[in-house]
């Protein structure tokens, strides 16, 4: 038989081992007591909504910067280069109404999530009258999920986010500075391969004009109009001769392709408009391509030095479209598609 003063230490212990329990759970449920997933981005953006983007990495705040213009959107971080709708709209499909699963509320573990100040990529963005819509801290992936740790600024808790906001921001090896080029339209000559009669390269090799010669439209039996007696042409039929320096045919799909190579060309990047001409060769391009089109208009697409590639920035060959002020970066791939010399674009014997 137990002794009644044991039996009351050993009640007391229990009491007391119950109360330790109690307080313990009550103070990891206060800790943790939140939903599992929280929307983090009230609401769903367009590019219409917003006027100004801000993206930034540790101390630098703003890493990145896109403005919306009357003309659409811009990078005031690249020379106010135009920006591709398509990626800001793709930016903002992902932000809005992010979804995340909570992590964590302890300030002191912010650092193993990458959402230190000098570790995470910030998003803000605001509309016309600078009111403040949209922001978020993003830190490193989240292990075998698709999305990153985030949070709000300035809160504790921690999210992993439904989404990759990173890839959305070209970031796809973790958090670092996000990139204006990721950004930039890069689409620097984009024209209507029908419309154009004639093409004039300049090179090296001197220079040659390129012609289509369309297939005529017959008239319709019985017309007696002037018309019929100057036949229209088919637009959408060509061969191709060669109309300068000498006079000759040419092989269609070879010429076709300097066609393709001149009317759709993509940037790597762009550079500077207003530093000097010379510093990318172009105020003496060593080469030129010269578009006419069936409405008399001309367009001059001239090629100045080669960039050497260096850090992130891709190598190419500076480029300059007509008058307009923006030095693009095309890759020698593109480039040497359309130089092509008369001896390719000759007949095979």
């Amino acid at each position: 038989m137990f002794r009644p003063k044991l039996l009351v230490i050993l009640a007391v212990a229990v009491v007391v081992l119950g109360v330790i329990s109690f307080m313990q759970k009550s103070s990891h449920e206060r800790r943790t007591s939140r939903p599992t997933q929280a929307v983090l981005v009230e609401g769903a953006w367009t590019d219409q909504d917003l006027a100004r983007i801000v993206l930034g990495y540790g101390t630098e705040a703003e890493a990145v910067v896109l403005e919306r213009t009357p003309e659409g959107w811009s990078i005031p971080t690249a020379w106010h280069a135009a920006a591709s709708a398509q990626k800001v709209q793709a930016l903002l499909r992902t932000l809005g109404g992010l979804a995340g699963e909570f992590r964590s509320d302890r300030e002191s573990v912010l650092a193993d999530y990458g959402l230190t100040p000098e570790g995470s990529v910030t998003i803000r963005a605001r509309d016309a009258a600078g009111a403040e819509l949209l922001a978020l801290d993003v830190g490193a992936q989240a292990p075998g999920n698709q999305g990153q740790f985030v949070r709000r600024p300035g809160e504790p808790a921690v999210y992993v986010s439904g989404s990759n906001v990173l890839a959305a921001l070209g970031l796809y090896g973790g958090p670092a500075r996000p990139q204006s080029r990721h950004f930039l339209e890069l689409q620097a000559v984009q024209e209507d391969k029908t419309e154009v009669d004639a093409i004039v390269l300049e090179d090296e090799h001197g220079a040659r004009t390129l012609a289509k010669v369309y297939a005529e439209v017959p008239a319709a039996a019985g017309d007696t109009t002037a018309a019929a007696a100057a036949p229209e042409v088919d637009r959408l039929t060509w061969e191709w001769e060669l109309a300068a320096p000498s006079r000759e045919s040419l092989l269609k799909t070879r010429a076709d392709g300097v066609l393709g190579a001149a009317t759709s060309m993509r940037a790597v990047d762009v550079a500077d408009p207003t530093a000097d001409p010379a510093a990318y060769g172009l105020d003496a391009p060593s080469r030129r391509a010269m578009l006419r089109f069936a409405d008399g208009r001309e367009l001059v697409l001239a090629f100045g030095a080669e960039r050497q590639a260096e850090d992130d920035r891709p190598a190419g060959v500076w480029m300059r479209v007509g008058e307009l002020p923006t030095v693009w970066v095309v890759t020698t791939y593109a480039v040497n598609n359309l130089f092509k010399t008369l001896a390719d674009l000759q007949p095979e014997s």
